[in-house]
């Protein structure tokens, strides 16, 4: 998973695109970049870990004009640890200093491959560059059309030009990407709607899958850029985990979803022994509060705690470094542990690494009794679209165990997992949305 967060015409624009990124920072933590425009040149600045460690005031100094493109990344494949992969990458169209950020991933990589079979890095993102810089259109929107229509897969991505800035979607609008203007005709792309918020945009709006959006000093236009009518695979993981609270995706408010889902999940899977609810923090926060609503299961009482910024652990490279990020990532409240029959509520349970020594801490301050209630159905295939779960050692729970068998393994006295139908019901337009990490049908 990425997050993108461009800026035109607008003052400061590196420090802006800073902002914007460090309020997506939860999309990923590995990698941070950003290309600025002064209307001539293109300069970029980038680095491992995150935004805040990245990004020195020397560096923005050096990130010259009103335009720039952000990009934070974690890698969707396994990853050398090279500068040279960190995004946004730069090239030429027509002698044109251009740079391209994506967030996504493609499915035809075999096919570009033989298209493209000298690349500098091993971002799936270099195809479309690569692909883009033989193009010998006369208009860029055209030339960035013909090699948009050669890609399949999941791609959101913004590329920018010395004086021009463009957003594209690909046709089944799987990952989110929107547009906001601001008080003084700047513009704005980002992967989440809370970034737009944060950096003050007066109007919001998402660019349509199968479209492409052109800002320049002229102001906004939207084009479609294929005619062929594909299925809409909205990612549903999405709202259940990955962007912000306060963020709307694909028209859905993500608070309110959650929060629904928690109540959902205490109606199917009730827990009446239990005296509190409390989460795995911070993603499992809203779910929990939705399913303490009625006070059947429980009373919502937060007990976990979290240290930030550690992270998300089921993205770490590996699982020993995801079991040293649980351990250093959480602080418990033992006086109201003690003696309780405790319900913790969690967004999704992907690798079982947190879940699991959540159990255990929980038992060992005294705990009674420990049930887990999950706000998604079991993730029981690995995810073709940007989101990385297939490292070395990656793994994945529901895929190798039953439900019984996660039950035993985190050591939970009960467990129980969303139904997909109710999701189904929960998460609007869910026809026309992807749920493949959860049914293993793609697309």
């Amino acid at each position: 998973m990425c997050g993108i967060l461009a800026v035109f015409n607008m003052r400061k624009a590196a420090e802006l695109t800073v902002i914007g990124l460090h309020s997506q920072q939860h999309r990923a933590i590995d990698y941070a970049g950003i290309v600025s425009s002064d209307g001539t040149f293109l300069y970029k600045e980038c680095g491992p870990g995150t935004v805040r460690k990245v990004f020195t005031s020397e560096m923005l100094d050096r990130l010259h004009g009103k335009h720039a493109l952000g990009h934070t990344r974690y890698p969707t494949l396994d990853d050398d640890p090279n500068r040279i992969n960190i995004q946004p990458l730069r090239g030429y169209w027509r002698d044109m200093p251009i740079a391209l950020a994506h967030n996504g991933n493609l499915t035809n990589t075999d096919e570009l491959a033989r298209i493209c079979p000298h690349r500098k890095t091993s971002l799936d993102t270099e195809f479309i560059l690569r692909i883009l810089e033989t193009r010998q259109e006369q208009r860029i929107e055209d030339a960035l059309a013909e090699t948009l229509r050669m890609l399949k897969g999941s791609f959101s991505l913004a590329l920018l030009l010395p004086e021009m800035l463009i957003a594209a979607r690909d046709p089944h609008g799987n990952r989110p990407l929107s547009v906001g203007v601001s008080e003084d005709i700047g513009f704005l792309v980002s992967s989440e709607t809370c970034a737009l918020s944060v950096l003050g945009a007066q109007s919001v709006y998402d660019v349509p899958p199968a479209a492409m959006v052109l800002i320049d000093r002229s102001g906004m236009r939207q084009i479609s850029y294929t005619k062929i009518a594909s299925p809409l695979k909205k990612c549903s993981f999405e709202g259940i985990y990955f962007v912000h609270p306060s963020s709307d995706v694909y028209g859905v408010q993500a608070t309110t979803f959650r929060l629904a889902l928690g109540r959902a999940l205490e109606e199917h899977c009730p827990c009446p022994s239990a005296n509190i609810v409390t989460e795995v923090p911070a993603s499992g926060t809203l779910h929990a509060m939705g399913y303490a609503t009625t006070g059947r299961s429980g009373m919502y009482m937060p007990v976990i705690f979290r240290n930030n910024y550690v992270g998300r652990t089921f993205i770490a490279s590996s699982q020993s470094l995801r079991d040293e990020e649980v351990d250093a990532k959480f602080n418990f409240t033992k006086s109201l542990i003690v003696g309780k029959r405790i319900v913790v509520v969690d967004d999704s349970i992907v690798r079982g690494t947190t879940i699991r020594k959540i159990v255990s801490k929980l038992r060992e301050l005294g705990a009674l009794e420990v049930h887990v209630r999950v706000a998604c159905p079991p993730v029981t295939h690995h995810c073709n679209y940007g989101i990385y779960t297939k490292g070395k050692d990656g793994r994945l729970i529901a895929q190798e165990m039953n439900v019984e068998e996660i039950r035993e393994h985190i050591g939970a006295d009960s467990i129980a997992f969303l139904p997909l139908g109710v999701l189904k019901e929960i998460w609007p337009d869910a026809e026309n949305s992807c749920f493949s990490c959860m049914t293993g049908v793609y697309w």
